[in-house]
């Protein structure tokens, strides 16, 4: 499974070239002639788009100009709302004559289940093409399956703590370096009746989030234990991450839960809460709040929780798959290569964030690039997502429970033997 998962060493080859930049790559010529505008002269392409994250409709509308100008492609947006729904539909989907041309997914397990299925096509031949052009090379890591590589890299990200500038400025509060500096805050916000935490449960796989985060910050060998069962839920490291987050919800430190894509944007930038623990692809949501990088919002990695813990970070790899039944398959596969050209790449990330995937695209966000310079700097240890990092009926029932426990804190004993007895039982009947 290592080699589904993203390493360390990758994301800081990643971060370097984020931070210096590149020289442009020239793009191989084509072999097909193009008109005197530059436009591909190529047969015209289309292709279905399936995602479940709402700035990718206004993404595809904005690249389509770009696609249409360099390779005669336009993409038709198949949007959903909900997390859930949409895997059902992509899922049920290859079994079907629908099968989606091309579609946001997720990596580790859930790549790998899919991949092992023979639901997706093998891109690895293109990969040489699109690292010629300028895609970073160590981004097929994470893409690639029984040494195949699948889909492109549409983009990649931290999980950090968005923290409102103007709500710490006016509460005398700094960016926390320590554990203890941070319930400090939490304290202080709690005081001055600005709740410190938003939380959201619109979705299954949000209740996965804080369970993560402070494992990873007390014991980041154990995670990579648990998520990979040898180790359990209801082992004494589990317990006292649980007893800690309740006590958190005991504190009044999170907010009741709120719809993410609606609610806690307008929240933050409301100063009715003064922190959120989320994706870097989560800033499209505050500055379509009217909120600026780094004026008005910054971010933090939460410290760590023990000091053995050292520096830790999660990461996450949104890559964009074909579907290997889809009836335009091979059309499909050359959109995606157009995908990850310099203008549609650079597009991309203004819509969705995250590290630059090319060596000649720069992260010019404020907020993103003293993330990126911390992170590199610090020597963390970068973590794949527990959403992706552990089987897919896993993370799925795992998630579930914990909001169970979000809405129940005190039951997280009884959560945590649920999981157990799900997990016992996946990993006896895939020995």
């Amino acid at each position: 499974m290592k080699k589904q998962l993203w390493s360390a060493t990758s994301l800081i080859v990643l971060l370097s070239l984020a931070a210096v930049g590149c020289g442009s790559n020239q793009a191989n010529e084509s072999a097909e002639s193009a008109d005197s505008n530059g436009a591909s002269a190529t047969k015209a392409i289309k292709a279905k788009f399936y995602f479940d994250f709402p700035g990718l409709s206004k993404y595809v509308t904005d690249v389509n100009p770009i696609l249409q100008q360099t390779d005669n492609v336009t993409l038709e947006s198949v949007p959903f709302t909900d997390t859930t729904s949409y895997q059902t539909a992509v899922r049920v989907g290859f079994t079907t004559q629908e099968a989606p041309d091309l579609f946001k997914w997720w990596n580790g397990f859930k790549l790998k289940e899919i991949a092992d299925s023979g639901n997706l096509a093998d891109m690895t031949e293109q990969w040489k093409e699109m690292v010629t052009d300028g895609v970073v090379p160590s981004l097929a890591d994470p893409l690639t399956v029984n040494g195949k590589v699948y889909g492109i890299p549409a983009a990649a990200h931290y999980w950090t703590v968005f923290y409102n500038k103007k709500v710490f400025a006016d509460n005398g509060l700094q960016v926390p370096k320590t554990w203890d500096d941070l319930m400090m805050i939490c304290d202080t916000l709690k005081a001055k009746g600005v709740t410190p935490f938003g939380t959201s449960i619109k979705d299954s796989w949000q209740g996965f989030i804080w369970f993560e985060d402070l494992l990873v910050h007390s014991n980041p060998d154990f995670y990579d234990k648990l998520v990979l069962g040898q180790a359990k839920y209801t082992d004494p490291e589990v317990v006292d991450v649980m007893k800690l987050w309740k006590s958190m919800y005991d504190k009044g430190y999170f907010s009741k839960p709120l719809v993410m894509d609606k609610e806690v944007a307008p929240a933050f930038a409301k100063g009715q809460i003064g922190m959120y623990l989320v994706g870097t692809w989560f800033e499209s949501f505050l500055t379509g709040a009217g909120m600026k990088p780094d004026a008005d919002f910054g971010s933090f990695v939460l410290p760590a929780i023990k000091p053995e813990a050292g520096n830790v970070v999660i990461s996450e790899i949104t890559p964009i798959l074909v579907s290997q039944n889809a009836k335009n398959r091979d059309d499909a596969i050359k959109a995606a290569v157009a995908l990850t050209k310099k203008d549609a790449s650079a597009k991309m990330l203004e819509t969705f964030g995250g590290l630059p995937t090319r060596t000649d695209v720069v992260a010019s966000d404020p907020v993103i690039k003293s993330l990126s310079d911390t992170i590199a700097q610090g020597n963390f240890k970068v973590l794949t997502r527990y959403w992706e990092a552990t089987p897919s009926e896993l993370s799925e029932y795992g998630s579930s429970e914990f909001i169970r426990f979000m809405l129940k804190p005190e039951a997280y004993m009884e959560v945590l033997n649920n999981i157990q007895a799900k997990a016992d039982k996946y990993w006896a009947d895939h020995k």
